[in-house]
C-alpha cells in the first residue's frame, strides 16, 4: 500500500506535468517552466538593487542637483536650516541668491509670499548676491483665511493684587469683544488718569476731560460716584470731546442790557423738561445747555459777585423780557460737544472696575462697558507702554496665535482714505505703502478693517513694509 509521500509526490508530479501542458505544449520538457520566470524575478531584483545602490554612491558623492526652483519665482527656504533667500538677477543679468531676514522681505523682492522648500545641497554651488530686506519686518505673516476682523476691545484692569504694580494694566484684544460686564449706554462714568492725574467724564462713546473738577462733581452732583482709575492708553484711543467746564460771560456783576440783570445771572424761561436756560451777557442773553446751567451755578464765586444776597439759582424770564434784547442761540450741536443735559451715572462699582471700549469700525462710537471682562487674554504680547516715538501704547495686545489683520487706520468716521496696516499675532502693526504692496504680500482682495488711528496707535509700530527699502543692501 503507498504511502503518504508517495500520494504527495505523484500528486506534485501530475500538476507539474499539467502546468508544462499548459505553458510549454510538452507534458516531459528538459526544464520546467517555472523555473525560467524564477530566474527573471531573481535577475530583476537583483538589477533594482545594483541600480540603487549606484544612486546611492551618487548622492553621497554629488548631492542636490534640484533646480526646478530656480523658475518659480517663490521665496526659497532652505529645508535643513529655514534660512530665506531671494533669487534675482543683479546689474548684468546674472542670477544670485539674496539671503533676506525674514519673509516679508523675500515676498517683497519675489512679488510674492508663497514660498519652496530646497534642500541646501540643492543650493550649494549657486552664486550668491549681497543680504537685502528690511530688519525687523515680519517673518511669519498670517494667512488670508486667519485675518481677524472688528470689535477691537480696549480694556483698563486693575493691577493684580501682590504684584506691586500701582496703575492699572492697559491691554488692546483685536478681533474679539468683551464677554462679561455692564454696557452704560447713555449713563456716564468718571475716570482718571493715573498717569497725569486727570479727570475725565466718558459718555456716549467720548471722553470729555474735566479740568475744573469741583465745579462738575458739585454742579452734577457726581461727588459720591466712583472715579475708575485708568491708563493714558486707554483715554487716548477713545474719542476725545471738548472740556467739559463753565462758561461764564466776562464782566460778571456788572449791568446788562436787560433790565434789572446783571452779567453771570442765569435765567429761565418756562419750567419743566420744556425749560430754556439763558445766561445774562452785557449786551442781553445767550442761550445755554441746562449741563452749563449747572456747572455755572455751582461756582462759589456767584455769592460774591452775581448773587449778592440772594440765592444762587434760576431767575424765572417772561418771554416777552428775552425778545426785549438780543439773544445768541446755541450753536449747531455736534459730537465732541458735553452732553447738554445731565447723563446718569453709570452703576459702577468700585473705583479698581475694569472698564472696556469696543470698537466695530472708523465710522461707529465705541460701546463701554463697566466690570468688564474679555476671554482668553492669556496670551497677551507685553509691548513696554511706549513706542520708539514716544507715543503711548497698550500694555499688552491679544491676537489669536497664527492671527492677525489688515487695518485701514481713518482720522475720523468721515474720513474716506487712511494709513494701510499688517497686524501679525506679535502684536505689532506694520505700515503698508499701498494695496499693491497689501497683495504682493498675499492679501490681493482683502478688505481692511477700518478702525479710528487713535485705537490702531495703540499698537507698537514696526518697520514700513515697502519694496524700495526691501531692496537695500544689509
Amino acid at each position: 500500500m503507498a504511502s503518504r509521500k508517495d500520494l504527495f509526490q505523484s500528486y506534485q508530479s501530475s500538476v507539474r506535468r499539467l502546468v508544462s501542458g499548459l505553458v510549454l505544449r510538452e507534458a516531459d520538457p528538459a526544464r520546467t517552466p517555472l523555473r525560467r520566470m524564477g530566474g527573471a524575478v531573481f535577475g530583476s531584483v537583483m538589477v533594482a538593487a545594483l541600480t540603487l545602490a549606484v544612486a546611492g554612491v551618487i548622492g553621497v558623492v554629488r548631492p542636490g542637483g534640484n533646480t526646478t526652483w530656480q523658475t518659480s519665482g517663490q521665496v526659497v527656504v532652505e529645508e535643513e536650516t529655514g534660512a530665506r533667500f531671494a533669487y534675482l538677477p543683479d546689474a548684468d543679468g546674472t542670477q544670485r541668491l539674496h539671503p533676506v531676514p525674514n519673509l516679508a522681505s523675500g515676498a517683497l523682492l519675489m512679488g510674492t509670499a508663497t514660498t519652496v522648500q530646497v534642500s541646501a545641497a540643492s543650493l550649494a554651488g549657486v552664486p550668491r548676491g549681497p543680504r537685502l530686506g528690511i530688519p525687523d519686518a515680519p517673518d511669519s505673516m498670517p494667512a488670508p483665511d486667519r485675518l481677524l476682523g472688528a470689535p477691537w476691545t480696549l480694556c483698563s484692569t486693575p493691577p493684580e493684587q501682590g504684584s506691586g504694580d500701582e496703575v492699572p494694566d492697559t491691554q488692546l484684544v483685536v478681533g474679539r469683544s468683551t464677554t462679561s460686564g455692564d454696557p452704560v449706554d447713555q449713563a456716564a462714568v468718571l475716570v482718571r488718569d493715573v498717569e497725569d492725574g486727570s479727570l475725565h467724564l466718558v459718555w456716549a462713546g467720548h471722553q470729555y476731560p474735566v479740568p475744573q473738577e469741583d465745579a462738575v462733581l458739585e454742579g452734577l452732583t457726581y461727588r459720591t460716584q466712583p472715579q475708575v482709575q485708568v491708563g493714558t492708553a486707554w483715554l487716548n484711543a477713545m474719542p476725545a470731546g471738548n472740556a467739559l467746564v463753565p462758561e461764564p460771560a466776562e464782566g460778571r456783576g456788572e449791568p446788562s442790557a436787560l433790565a434789572g440783570a446783571v452779567v453771570g445771572e442765569v435765567r429761565v424761561v418756562g419750567s419743566g423738561e420744556g425749560a430754556q436756560y439763558y445766561q445774562v451777557t452785557r449786551g442781553g442773553i445767550e442761550e445755554i445747555t441746562a449741563v452749563q446751567k449747572d456747572l455755572l451755578l455751582a461756582d462759589p464765586s456767584l455769592t460774591s459777585t452775581v448773587y449778592v444776597g440772594r440765592a444762587v439759582e434760576p431767575v424765572p424770564l417772561s418771554a416777552a423780557e428775552a425778545n426785549s434784547v438780543p439773544r445768541a442761540e446755541l450753536a449747531e450741536r455736534t459730537d465732541a460737544d458735553p452732553p447738554a443735559q445731565r447723563p446718569e451715572p453709570a452703576a459702577v462699582t468700585s473705583a479698581e472696575s475694569t472698564v472696556c471700549a469696543s470698537f466695530t469700525g472708523a465710522a461707529q462710537l465705541p460701546e463701554v462697558s463697566v466690570q468688564a471682562e474679555v476671554a482668553g487674554t492669556d496670551i497677551a504680547a507685553a509691548t513696554g507702554g511706549v513706542g520708539a516715538d514716544g507715543a503711548v501704547l497698550a500694555d499688552s495686545v491679544v491676537v489669536a496665535p497664527g492671527g492677525g489683520a489688515v487695518v485701514l487706520a481713518q482720522g475720523s468716521g468721515t474720513a474716506t482714505t487712511g494709513g494701510l496696516f499688517l497686524v501679525t499675532d506679535a502684536g505689532v502693526r506694520y505700515p503698508v505703502p499701498d494695496e499693491d504692496t497689501l497683495a504682493v504680500l498675499g492679501y490681493a482682495g482683502v478688505t481692511p478693517v477700518a478702525l479710528p488711528s487713535s485705537l490702531v496707535a495703540r499698537l507698537p509700530a514696526g518697520p514700513t513694509l515697502d519694496v524700495t527699502d526691501a531692496r537695500l543692501p544689509l
